[in-house]
């Protein structure tokens, strides 16, 4: 595992991993994608609304390789380790405000996990049993990952085709439009709004870049049709496109989207993993 003895030596860490390859993708065996020191000291009272008594304390999205059986899912299972050599359990996880269908990859981990500046979070482990909600389904138990630091920006950690039927399915955030042919979720390692707080909108809908395969096997880059799963204050957009041509890779530029710390997000590039 890497040390760091500064923010600022784990922020250039972070650029150069995100500079050399792409966020890992799921596969069939269980991994942490990403642990994301998104909040210090400083949840909003209205997250209070996800567990009692969590305003005022650290946030941290973690983003899991398949999507979570929410029976097996308690703060006992997880374990935050700082600089300093503490172990930190959650005061409460969820997997809200990412809980539209197909969405539940990503658990909030409230409580106290060091200080940013003098002792801050390095990796976040499962110790209990955390299973996902496929079949069969796959325990991440031991299973861990390093943390990316209170001062980086947001990247995508996560994106995955889903099938048009998904789309009839009550939510709680906006819709593709009815004709959209094929849809890519893209989940961020935390929660994502435009610098000015308001949902991101269409000026952001043409900075997503879209690879796709064309029936020739070329590959071309499109902007998606419409972006839609906003206004849910989650960290999944779903960018609905007009082809039917496979979605290869989704990339997004920097400085364009803020995360809850108001970082500016980094350049990021992911493979597109298919419809399970």
């Amino acid at each position: 595992m890497h040390r760091f003895s500064s923010a600022a030596g784990r922020v250039a860490f972070l650029g150069l991993l995100l500079a050399n390859y792409s966020p890992v993708q799921a596969s069939e065996a269980p991994q942490l994608l990403s642990a994301f020191f998104g909040l210090d000291n400083a949840l909003p009272f209205r997250a209070n609304r996800l567990c009692l008594g969590a305003s005022g304390k650290d946030g941290m999205p973690v983003v899991l390789s398949h999507t979570i059986d929410d029976d097996t899912l308690d703060a006992e299972d997880f374990q935050v380790t700082t600089q300093a050599g503490q172990r930190l359990s959650p005061h409460c996880v969820t997997l809200r405000p990412a809980e539209d269908p197909g969405e539940g990859r990503t658990v909030l981990l409230i409580g106290e996990f060091g200080d940013a500046a003098d002792d801050p979070p390095i990796s976040v482990q499962v110790v209990g049993d955390v299973l996902s909600d496929t079949a069969p389904p796959v325990n991440f138990r031991s299973q861990s990952v390093e943390v990316i630091p209170l001062a980086a920006g947001p990247t995508l950690i996560y994106a995955q085709t889903i099938p048009l039927t998904e789309l009839a399915a009550k939510t709680r955030s906006t819709r593709c439009p009815a004709d959209t042919r094929q849809v890519v979720r893209v989940t961020w390692a935390g929660g994502v709004r435009s610098p000015s707080g308001d949902d991101p909108g269409d000026p952001e809908r043409a900075l997503y870049q879209v690879t796709v395969r064309r029936e020739n096997g070329t590959r071309e880059t499109i902007a998606p049709a419409a972006l839609a799963d906003l206004e849910d204050r989650d960290n999944n957009h779903l960018l609905c496109l007009d082809t039917s041509d496979p979605a290869m890779a989704v990339e997004f530029p920097a400085g364009h989207l803020v995360d809850p710390n108001q970082d500016l997000n980094l350049d990021s590039r992911i493979t597109v993993a298919p419809a399970r």
